[in-house]
């Protein structure tokens, strides 16, 4: 009887509801047991997961659905990400490539999980890259200064979760074709002159006035902006930039990723915008 208490207080220590009084998207996250140090951080760490999720998906008419977020902290060479576990077919192709989308994505636009009882969406962090996030006290509102020597952690966890939710894709970098005989929503409006990455949704290019160049030289192409003197700053600016997330910046969803995400098939509501600088 001890054993069947201990487990079931265990359980709701690891698995966290989250909801919004005008979403109909709960969330409910494991945090997968913390290194000693970062034990204390681990409701504050929750408190910005759950709201950095909730705040991409307040953006997107969703259906009625629970996602599934795993967190952990491992060694990781490229700091961290976050993706969606499983994909689904949307059973549309581009070109002779069939479309998978990301499951979270597929979740909110849906209501059915590709994956049943599987996490859906999965993040990790290397450690010592952990140590050098700020937390803000209030995540929510996001008022306080960020100190000039560290990186908000409320926009890196957007970034990932960026990821996670549209911002990823099966494209070679060096052929600029598919690796594995399948294409990402994403990857349906990129396209590859040889050299650069550009994506081409009609939304995002309406917006942008143009093509939007992509990452190849410090990140990959699920990013916005190329380094170099042709640097758009408002791309370097930008929340899923592939240039550099700066010290003692907060970063915000953007229209230019709304659009993005609504040229992936999205639903964004009726008169939505990205977030306030």
């Amino acid at each position: 009887m001890f054993r069947a208490l201990l487990f079931l207080i265990l359980l709701r220590a690891c698995i966290v509801p989250a909801f919004s009084q005008t979403s109909p998207v709960q969330f409910q996250l494991k945090v997968e047991p913390l290194p000693p140090d970062f034990v204390k951080l681990e409701p504050t760490i929750r408190e910005h997961i759950l709201t950095a999720a909730q705040t991409w998906a307040d953006h997107f008419d969703c259906k009625p659905c629970t996602v599934q977020i795993q967190f952990r902290l491992q060694p990781w060479n490229a700091r961290g990400f976050g993706r969606s576990v499983a994909g689904a077919p949307t059973g549309e192709n581009a070109g002779d490539k069939p479309i998978s989308e990301e499951g979270w994505a597929h979740l909110l636009r849906t209501g059915q999980d590709p994956n049943g009882a599987a996490p859906d969406v999965e993040m990790a962090f290397d450690p010592d890259y952990f140590r050098t996030l700020w937390w803000d006290p209030n995540p929510k509102s996001r008022h306080a200064i960020v100190p000039r020597e560290k990186l908000d952690a409320m926009s890196v966890i957007l970034h990932e979760l960026g990821h996670a939710i549209g911002f990823n894709g099966h494209i070679d970098m060096q052929t600029g074709k598919s690796k594995d005989g399948v294409l990402s929503p994403y990857d349906r409006w990129v396209s590859f002159d040889g050299t650069d990455f550009f994506f081409t949704g009609p939304s995002a290019v309406k917006l942008y006035h143009k093509p939007i160049p992509l990452a190849k030289t410090a990140n990959n192409y699920h990013h916005v902006g190329e380094k170099g003197p042709r640097l758009d700053h408002k791309l370097k600016d930008d929340l899923m930039n592939g240039i550099v997330m700066e010290y003692g910046k907060r970063y915000y969803i953007s229209d230019l990723d709304l659009a993005i995400l609504s040229d992936c098939g999205l639903p964004l509501k009726p008169g939505t915008s990205g977030d306030r600088r």
